[in-house]
């Protein structure tokens, strides 16, 4: 590297002369996952500026994020709002503007998974108040992954820099020459600064050689009575001070010393004795940031910087009609950096489709342009999201009071909000409610559904009806209630009220509880009957008692048994018209006197067949049980079946000899 000051005997003859060390600052990747802001850079101040928290890597998943955020000098600006992604559909931040926000956010939807990268949580508008710079300070409160389960991460600061009013530089220049700081003898021209060739990029910090700058006055050199004070605002007040005079390639850079902006260079200026941060800009180049130390000299010291020129591309961002897309418009984005662009619906729309360089693609929001090395195009259409469409079902439509009624939500298409009514004055917003109906009467229940794309509204008219509960009284009948032994009676149930269950005792230690059962009285005696019901409450219950006197056998009479085997589970068995009870467990066993009238015909009745109607050819003897196998054949549903039919004699005939079955 060439410079006109490299002649050692010039370097010994400033033998007290502080050399200034200009450090530079490299930020990298840090390991693992980190939540960022961006630098905000705002023109003027009040005007406004956007900084992004972006979270670089979602390794474990991303359910719930809480992050504080602030402005570390609350002089320079404000935090004005906070805008939060589609994702983050449930979101609060704390009350704005202020210095300092909290953030919080949810993905609801499971939007976010492992393994996504460059993650928008939040985008700040923050107003410049006063020229300068400052920190945007991020600190990780909380976050939790896919799971629920907490984790941490750091945050990483970014810079908020409010640009001084140029035209507050330029008048300051012309009036000044360089720096206020400077006393009038102490101007420098811009022709006084030599041209220097340092190795690119970075600054070349030297002294001005003897004789080509003025030796700084008394004035600037002032004993502080050895107390060290002095005041920041104005470093040549009360404080041995240096001078700096700094330019660049570009020329015209917006210089800021300690936070505060100085002007453009090419400028001087007189700084006390110390370390200062220096940081040098230029649109469209790489910016310059690091430390200077200035110590007391006779000569004012140069500063030559000369800033990387950055590649910089285009992203352009549009939509058609029924929404937007932020950033819009054309984007500049640096090489090797990233973009992220959020499409943003109007009401009762969604996106449809996004364009990326002439190629369609499913919708997909926000849109990532990572590791940029070319102009890019971006385009977004949105079409009409259909209203949902109402209906709904009960588990039942019809009962006694009170009546509990579930409700069930067969709605389709997307729904964020129903509302039921139950006809009765009463409503819920639950997805499937349950409703009690506390009074008889024909209720009309209706469902309006609301999603993005409108309302629909179901109604049905007298949908529930409420009845009167009949009181619960028990009542039965019997076919017959005295006779000789064996006897077999037909109960019939007679009851009110809508009982649940039934419990029949027969008073000679057997029961039953069908509702009306058919009952085999074997020996003579008066037998009491106890019907016992109780309602569908599981506690109300009722009872009636009833008399069956059973005489002795007729005399002489021998008995012997028909079996009759039956499909059809409760059936009624007829001999000669008289029911002799029912078929259970697929047969039933009819005792019949040998020595008296035999019977010769047999019907079989039950719900769902057609009547059996058959003669009977054989009869049994003594302690002999014939066996007849009856073959129901199911009714038509049409009803033009016959009521009956009728089989040959013999069909269906088996006997066999053998003791009696007990009775």
């Amino acid at each position: 590297m060439q410079s006109p000051w490299r002649d050692k005997e010039i370097w010994r003859g400033y033998a007290g002369v502080v050399f200034l060390v200009l450090v530079l600052a490299l930020c990298g990747q840090a390991a693992g996952s980190e939540i960022r802001a961006t630098s905000c850079s705002i023109p003027s101040p009040g005007e406004t500026g956007e900084c992004t928290l972006i979270l670089d890597r979602v390794s474990p998943g991303l359910s719930e994020f809480e992050v504080q955020v602030t402005l570390e000098n609350p002089a320079v600006g404000k935090i004005t709002g906070v805008r939060f992604p589609s994702w983050a559909n449930l979101n609060s931040k704390s009350k704005v503007p202020a210095d300092t926000v909290v953030l919080k956010g949810a993905d609801a939807g499971r939007k976010v998974g492992p393994g996504q990268s460059e993650v928008v949580l939040a985008t700040l508008t923050i107003r410049g108040d006063t020229a300068g710079t400052c920190g945007i300070q991020v600190v990780v409160l909380g976050m939790k992954d896919e799971a629920g389960s907490p984790y941490l991460i750091p945050g990483k600061d970014g810079t908020l820099i409010v640009r001084e009013p140029p035209e507050e530089i330029h008048e300051r220049e012309n009036t000044a020459g360089s720096s206020s700081l400077l006393p009038q003898d102490m101007v420098f021209p811009t022709n006084a600064l030599p041209t220097l060739t340092p190795s690119p990029p970075g600054p070349e910090v030297t002294a001005v050689p003897e004789g080509s700058l003025p030796i700084p006055p008394d004035s600037l050199i002032e004993d502080d009575g050895g107390t060290g004070d002095h005041d920041p605002a104005n470093p040549a007040a009360g404080v041995e001070t240096g001078a700096l005079c700094i330019d660049s390639e570009p020329g015209g850079a917006l210089v800021t010393v300690d936070g505060q902006i100085i002007g453009t260079t090419p400028l001087c200026l007189a700084l006390g004795e110390g370390a200062h941060q220096l940081f040098v800009s230029a649109e469209g180049y790489t910016p310059w940031d690091g430390e200077v130390i200035v110590s007391l000299t006779g000569q004012p010291h140069l500063a030559h910087i000369i800033l990387e020129e950055e590649q910089v591309y285009t992203i352009t961002a549009g939509t058609g009609a029924h929404g937007s897309v932020h950033p819009p418009g054309s984007v500049r984005v640096m090489s090797g950096d990233s973009a992220a662009f959020t499409f943003f619906p109007d009401p009762g729309y969604r996106l449809d489709r996004v364009q990326v360089d002439g190629v369609w693609y499913d919708a997909k929001s926000p849109v990532w342009f990572e590791d940029v090395t070319a102009d890019h195009s971006l385009w977004g259409t949105f079409t009409p999201i259909p209203p949902p469409v109402a209906n709904f079902s009960a588990n039942r439509t019809e009962g006694y009071a009170p009546l509990g009624v579930l409700f069930r939500d067969q709605t389709t298409g997307e729904v964020s909000g129903m509302l039921w009514e139950f006809g009765d004055n009463t409503s819920s917003f639950e997805t499937s409610p349950v409703h009690t109906y506390l009074r008889t009467g024909s209720y009309t229940v209706s469902l309006e559904v609301c999603g993005a794309g409108g309302c629909n509204l179901s109604r049905r008219e007298h949908y529930i009806n409420v009845r009167e509960k009949e009181p619960l009284i028990a009542d039965f009948s019997a076919n017959a209630t005295s006779g000789p032994a064996p006897l077999c009676v037909q109960f019939q149930d007679n009851s009110t009220g809508n009982p649940a269950s039934w419990s029949w005792d027969f008073g000679d230690g057997t029961n039953s509880t069908d509702p009306s059962p058919c009952h085999l009285f074997a020996t003579p005696g008066i037998y009491t009957v106890r019907l016992t019901i109780v309602a569908d409450d599981g506690v109300t219950e009722a009872a009636k008692e009833g008399v069956v006197n059973v005489g002795p056998p007729v005399i002489g009479g021998s008995v012997g048994f028909f079996e009759v085997r039956c499909p059809a589970e409760g059936a009624h068995v007829f001999l000669d018209g008289r029911n002799k009870g029912q078929v259970e467990n697929g047969s039933l066993t009819i005792p019949v006197y040998v020595t008296g009238t035999p019977s010769r015909i047999i019907q079989v009745k039950a719900e769902g067949y057609l009547q059996y109607y058959g003669y009977l050819k054989d009869y049994p003897m003594e302690g002999e049980t014939i066996v007849l196998e009856i073959p129901l054949q199911p009714a038509l549903s049409n009803g033009t079946a016959p009521a009956r039919f009728q089989v040959p004699p013999l069909m269906g005939n088996l006997s066999f000899s053998g003791s009696s079955p007990p009775v």
